[in-house]
């Protein structure tokens, strides 16, 4: 299904910039911290006792494959929502992993239509906070900041920093555009 795209021209782009390690971006109200490098700070419990208990080295090593195996989840899905469809077997451009757990979000991504924004730079200069979100577009006819995420296992609640971080995009989102934001939608694999 093709998706229907509304532009924004009052999103100005925004550059990412890395110092010491921390993610900023550079904005027309100056030089503002990522809400993800900021959330860092706030990683849940569960997180630190598991890489207490398999060592810094192997957790590192988990978390790297995990940002990997989503970033190419998050290319495919851009592309899905772009109307741009990777051709060819996606198993074999991206791995199987990756292809099935976006074959798994397919069927949410049917209800996205109205594309307003798709990873976009946001920032709040109230809030003094900035990052690029995965989509703004009506989720089942709702205005609505989306948010994909990839896991290997179910959680039985969604992390608080997810709904955080999508809180602080709908505020941006709102300050930039005057644009009231309805809803937020983590879609998860």
């Amino acid at each position: 299904m093709p998706f229907t795209h509304i532009l924004h021209p009052e999103i100005t782009k925004i550059n990412q910039v890395n110092v010491n390690g921390v993610r900023y971006y550079d904005t027309p109200d100056g030089t503002l911290i990522s809400i993800t490098s900021l959330l860092k700070n706030f990683t849940p419990e569960g997180i630190l006792e598991w890489r207490k208990s398999v060592g810094e080295e192997a957790a590192n090593e988990v978390m790297k494959a995990a940002t990997a195996r989503g970033s190419k989840v998050h290319k495919i899905i851009e592309s899905c929502l772009s109307n741009e469809p990777e051709n060819g077997d996606l198993a074999e451009k991206y791995g199987e992993l990756p292809a099935r757990l976006f074959s798994q979000m397919v069927p949410a991504l049917d209800k996205i239509n109205m594309i307003r924004a798709l990873e976009t730079g946001l920032y709040s200069k109230r809030l003094g906070i900035a990052g690029t979100v995965d989509c703004v577009a009506e989720y089942e006819g709702k205005l609505s900041i989306i948010d994909f995420k990839t896991a290997r296992r179910k959680w039985d609640e969604v992390n608080e920093n997810y709904l955080v971080q999508a809180t602080f995009y709908s505020i941006a989102w709102e300050e930039r555009t005057k644009e009231k934001v309805d809803q937020i939608a983590i879609l998860t694999t």
